[in-house]
């Protein structure tokens, strides 16, 4: 069953990315999905909660693609797979590849997922995880008005150093990570000067104040290190003192 959290937030998320600010973020948010995926190949393909990217998948090379939700509504087409993200009802070691689009902000159990994530994947099975930057001014506005309700800035963030830490414990190489969108929490239309000078000055000298970023993991292979056994004849010495020799014989003791 879908959980509370993302059957709440994620329509509201997804009329947000509806509006200015949420269309300009989507955009650079799929300019960077498309690099990325297009390095990365397999068989099959999820994408799970795309609540801004309706394109995610559109540069894949990989051939099988589903879009996997918690809730279809908002959605501008129907999901391949509806279920909770935290309980995801595909097979263990079956998929090569996974996109998150601002899928563990409204969750329930973000920890849960990763977790999902990592049993679903393939040995080198990439993620490619996008997020709200806490550390930015989008991090500043949430602490001042989430109190208000409003997504996303009611949703948790998750820095891009303390989801390296989680992904690292599951067995997972981060392998690139991009900060997008250095532009404030607020809009003075596409083409005004100050906002053209401040998303350049964010970009060239303060990029971690960026609105979202991007992170790419790998997770690893399990590697066994073969042990030599030890082999030593063994005696099993029985009561009143006899000794059972390899031939099976008994002879007395002594």
């Amino acid at each position: 069953m879908p959980s509370a959290n993302n059957a709440q937030y994620l329509p509201e998320l997804r009329l947000w990315c509806r509006q200015a600010l949420g269309q300009r973020l989507a955009v650079a948010e799929q300019a960077a999905l498309s690099e990325l995926l297009s390095d990365i190949f397999g068989y099959h393909l999820v994408v799970l909660d795309p609540p801004c990217q309706p394109e995610s998948m559109s540069a894949s090379r990989i051939l099988h693609r589903v879009v996997h939700s918690s809730t279809a509504q908002g959605m501008e087409s129907p999901p391949g797979l509806l279920g909770s993200a935290e309980n995801l009802p595909l097979k263990s070691d079956s998929v090569d590849a996974f996109v998150l689009p601002h899928v563990l902000e409204p969750a329930a159990d973000a920890h849960q997922v990763l977790r999902e994530i990592d049993r679903c994947l393939v040995a080198e099975g990439h993620v490619i995880i996008l997020g709200f930057n806490p550390y930015s001014w989008w991090g500043l506005r949430r602490l001042m008005f989430g109190w208000r309700g409003r997504v996303p800035w009611s949703l948790k963030f998750y820095s891009l150093p303390r989801l390296k830490d989680w992904l690292s414990l599951l067995g997972f190489d981060t392998i690139k990570t991009r900060y997008l969108f250095p532009h404030p929490p607020w809009q003075y239309g596409a083409g005004h000067a100050k906002e053209r000078l401040l998303h350049r000055f964010h970009r060239d000298r303060w990029p971690w104040l960026a609105a979202s970023y991007v992170l790419v993991a790998r997770k690893r292979v399990a590697t066994l290190t073969p042990i030599k056994p030890r082999w030593r004849p063994r005696r099993a010495v029985l009561a009143g003192g006899i000794a059972e020799t390899r031939q099976g014989s008994l002879r007395p003791h002594g």
